[in-house]
């Protein structure tokens, strides 16, 4: 029995042990309390995962033996290839179809039995598949009139331009959602006057004079999830023939186009019907740009006055800016101060007024409202009701022999914050999110 079918027996033992646990607590007396229902859900998410890999397993091990029954069929004598009737020799392409690399295991053995070919005594049978044909003639000419042909052969690893890298990923403030919807209570303390704790108030008083009483005030915060989907179509024989697990590229695929997706709704998403991105925020501050198109450090001076909590944020620009961003100066009497500091090694990353600054394509193009954005994420909401899931049918496309796959996500996020702030002295509101206006 090879690997491949070890590994997938092994899954399949791992898939029923979890099923096995997931029906235990299905058949509990009294209901699931949240935390079991929660485990519940992880048994067959982690049954579904180790089915998948048997799944994959068991194709790769089939492939290998088809692949182990073709080449054995090399060592059979093979019947000598007759000529036409005008004389060309005939080339045989019985090992084309059969292995695309012509019986040899490696590279390095098909070159060595070329260099070995003009000193043996017998040709070896793999090189006669390769034979030149098309002239009565044989000599040391160019490629297109050499002795054999390169065998064609297929490499595993795929080139790929993947995503960016999610710079807020991990920033933003998770929630639990035991059911589709789920309300927050917040407190309404967006106006720091009168009050910093959303209506409490302390007096002075003295020894026979009444207290003021005060109260707080509350808002609610209602998620609704949504769900974020994705479809693909793949040949049966694509699957089975591809010496790449095809679903697994899928898989992966569908992974980065999820996190692009998310990290965009999170910037410009409408909230109806998916993320609320910072930028359509009822909270978000946008600064009037100081110049036409550029960036100056005029403008960054003024984003940093009107954030929030400013040591927890950070920049996002797009990779047009880099150079707006680096002459970005303070000018002072000594010299100027510039404001950005560029990257020095791989755990110093570009700064910009003493915060990370992460250049991204997600960001929008120079001189225009969403170049530059200054964020504090924490204050960003993402409510996950059920984490990415994969399904795929056989029954949806049947007669095309086809095969269904499916991924998908439910989830909600949006910035809590309902206003700006108005703090209790000054002129500017303050908010966690504040861009450069076009």
């Amino acid at each position: 029995m090879s690997r491949f079918a070890l590994v997938a027996e092994e899954s399949t033992k791992k898939a029923a042990a979890k099923r096995a646990e997931a029906n235990a607590l299905a058949d509990k007396e009294g209901g699931l309390s949240k935390e079991e229902a929660a485990r519940f859900d992880a048994l067959l998410a982690e049954a579904e995962t180790f089915d998948a890999e048997a799944t994959e397993n068991r194709t790769r091990a089939e492939r290998l033996q088809k692949n182990g029954e073709a080449l054995a069929g090399y060592s059979r004598p093979r019947p000598r290839q007759a000529a036409d009737p005008q004389g060309e020799p005939i080339v045989a392409r019985e090992g084309w179809r059969e292995d695309p690399k012509c019986g040899f295991k490696t590279p390095k053995e098909y070159l060595l039995k070329v260099i070995e070919a003009p000193k043996a005594r017998r040709l070896d049978e793999r090189l006669q598949f390769l034979a030149a044909a098309g002239s009565d003639e044989q000599g040391e000419y160019s490629d297109p009139h050499g002795n054999f042909l390169v065998p064609t052969g297929f490499s595993p690893t795929l080139m790929t331009t993947p995503t960016e890298a999610d710079p807020v990923a991990g920033r933003t403030t998770a929630l639990p959602m035991t059911s589709p919807m789920v309300e927050w209570p917040a407190r309404v303390d967006k106006d720091h006057r009168t009050s910093v704790s959303g209506g409490l108030t302390v007096t002075r008083k003295a020894e026979t004079v009444a207290a003021i009483a005060s109260r707080q005030k509350y808002e609610k915060i209602r998620m609704a999830v949504d769900d974020l989907f994705g479809v693909a179509i793949a040949t049966e024989r694509i699957l089975s023939d591809s010496p790449i697990s095809f679903a697994a590229l899928l898989e992966a695929g569908f992974a980065e186009e999820f996190a692009a997706k998310l990290l965009e709704e999170r910037l410009y998403g409408s909230g109806i019907g998916e993320y609320l991105g910072v930028l359509n925020s009822p909270c978000l501050v946008a600064i009037t740009r100081a110049g036409a198109g550029a960036l100056a450090g005029a403008d960054i001076l003024k984003a940093r006055r009107r954030c929030w909590r400013y040591g927890d944020a950070i920049w996002l620009a797009n990779h047009d800016t880099y150079e707006d961003l680096a002459k970005a100066h303070i000018s002072g009497t000594n010299g100027d101060v510039f404001l950005f500091s560029p990257a020095r090694g791989e755990d110093v990353p570009d700064m910009l007024l003493g915060r990370p600054v992460f250049f991204t394509e997600f960001a929008e193009t120079k001189g225009t409202k969403g170049d530059l954005i200054l964020g504090n994420w924490s204050q960003y909401l993402e409510a996950v009701y059920q984490t990415e899931q994969r399904a795929e049918s056989i029954h949806v496309r049947f007669l095309e022999h086809e095969r269904v796959f499916k991924f998908w996500i439910r989830n909600a996020g949006a910035p809590w914050w309902s206003a700006s702030l108005t703090p209790k002295k000054g002129a500017d509101t303050l908010s966690p999110f504040v861009v450069i206006a076009t």
